[in-house]
């Protein structure tokens, strides 16, 4: 069972490097097997259809870039909301220059999935932003700023942005642009949540129901 278990996660982690370098139709089931040290009735024993195998990748590919994000931000409790909303462009730029250099898997992915065998795949792409949309939105409620979830969608929108650039130039450096377009977005929030606020209150006072 465990020898399964990790020929399975090796699988998986292999296939998830290969359809992210060389596109998810370039990349047949020969060189993932050939590649992952496995034969294929090893592959279609764990995996019915190379959708099952994609849909598994982007999943690994998922659960892999929360952990990482989740715990360079956990590294900057201290730091202010603010502080880590931008830190994530710091973050994207260093990725994006040693490990992401053709941008988002997920974006990359949605153009190629386009068939019904890919609905379970495009499903876990949807779940992937929209966990980036709930983190940036729980980071900008934190901060105070005025339309969270409008902010979260703007933020998510440059990175987005950042990773397109990425995929066509190859640089990382159109991160510090959108992190100072970012900047410009939190200040422009706070200042409406500032002038929406009775004189004598505070802006997280307005979350407080019994005011």
């Amino acid at each position: 069972m465990k020898t399964s278990a990790k020929t399975r996660d090796r699988l998986v982690s292999v296939a998830a490097q290969l359809f992210y370098t060389e596109g998810i139709t370039a990349c047949g089931v020969d060189k993932i097997v050939r590649e992952a040290g496995i034969t294929k009735p090893t592959l279609y024993s764990h995996y019915r259809s190379k959708a099952e195998l994609v849909a598994a990748a982007l999943t690994f590919q998922h659960q892999t870039r929360r952990r990482m994000i989740e715990d360079y931000l956990g590294q900057r409790q201290e730091e202010t909301a603010e502080q880590r909303i931008l830190a994530v462009f710091d973050w994207l730029e260093t990725w994006s220059s040693q490990q992401g250099s053709r941008g988002c898997a997920f974006l990359n992915a949605s153009v190629e999935l386009v068939g019904v065998q890919d609905d379970s795949a495009r499903q876990i792409i949807r779940q992937h932003k929209e966990w980036w949309q709930t983190l940036l939105a729980d980071l900008a409620r934190e901060a105070g700023v005025a339309e969270p979830d409008r902010l979260a969608d703007e933020l998510l929108i440059l990175i987005d942005g950042v990773n397109a650039r990425v995929l066509v130039t190859g640089q990382a450096k159109s991160a510090q642009s959108a992190r100072r377009i970012a900047g410009l977005l939190l200040e422009e929030s706070s200042r409406i949540r500032s002038s929406a606020c009775p004189p004598g209150l505070r802006a997280g006072d307005l979350e407080d129901p019994d005011v």
